[in-house]
């Protein structure tokens, strides 16, 4: 089934690199115009911009792109930022809350800022993006949300705590807007499995081995994920059926069962 989005507007929140980057890029395969945000990544996120404008040059629906800066967990710009996607796009069809941090934090050494800046990352930013976005496409009658969350939001690690608090923190908010913005906004959520190996992400220390054999044997599937197929679910969540929300997906081989 080939899904289009033509015309519709798609925000991909950390859209500059790695699963956010691929999530961007699919979403303009499929049609949509995209923002993408960024903290750090400035050149990076220009950079993609600048490759989706020139791929889709040519499209007969006259795609645009844009990046903008914003702090995700400071309500100010945030709902700065979605005055601006609403001025210069004119409208949001779908929020993609994809901004994450990920860090190993084992018991004995963590503390109050790994809890603070996980959940201000992780949790919050969603909150107040899907809050402001939300109040868009309420007034529209239209929308989905998709949130980006991790299966160690349904099975955490031990070297994780906070990171894995946040994630089920955004599963729990998932199935709240879905019920806050029904009928007209949809918000389900993505739990990705192992995707990047090791070397690609920061190291998961002890509950994950940095040989990538020993990651797979691990999969009932038996491969490691790819971002494209993120990708392709956060497209089918919002360009495919219409009644799906309050969703949790597992995109993870399996993993989630062992």
């Amino acid at each position: 089934m080939t899904i289009s989005l033509s015309n519709k507007t798609v925000v991909v929140t950390g859209g500059a690199k790695r699963v956010g980057r691929a999530i961007a890029v699919e979403c303009a395969r499929s049609g949509a115009n995209v923002v993408v945000t960024y903290n750090a990544s400035r050149d990076e996120a220009r950079q993609l911009v600048d490759e989706l404008r020139i791929e889709y040059s040519k499209s007969p629906t006259n795609q645009q792109f844009a990046a903008f800066q914003c702090e995700l967990s400071n309500d100010a710009q945030v709902q700065r930022f979605v005055g601006e996607v609403v001025e210069t796009f004119g409208r949001v069809d779908a929020l993609v809350n994809n901004a994450a941090i990920f860090r190993r934090t084992p018991f004995e050494t963590m503390n109050e800022r790994d809890f603070d800046d996980h959940i201000n990352s992780n949790l919050k930013a969603p909150f107040l993006c899907s809050k402001h976005f939300g109040d868009v496409m309420l007034q529209r009658q239209s929308g989905a949300i998709i949130n980006i969350a991790d299966i160690h939001g349904l099975k955490p690690l031990k070297n994780y705590i906070p990171y894995c608090a946040s994630k089920a923190g955004l599963i729990s908010l998932t199935e709240s807007f879905a019920k806050a913005l029904a009928p007209h906004v949809r918000v389900n959520c993505i739990c990705p499995g192992t995707i990047l190996p090791p070397s690609e992400t920061q190291g998961k220390g002890e509950d994950y081995s940095d040989d990538v054999n020993q990651l797979i044997a691990r999969i009932p599937l038996r491969r490691l994920g790819s971002p494209e197929e993120i990708a392709q679910s956060v497209v089918f969540l919002i360009g495919g059926p219409q009644f799906i929300s309050g969703a949790v997906l597992p995109v993870d081989g399996a993993e989630h069962l062992k």
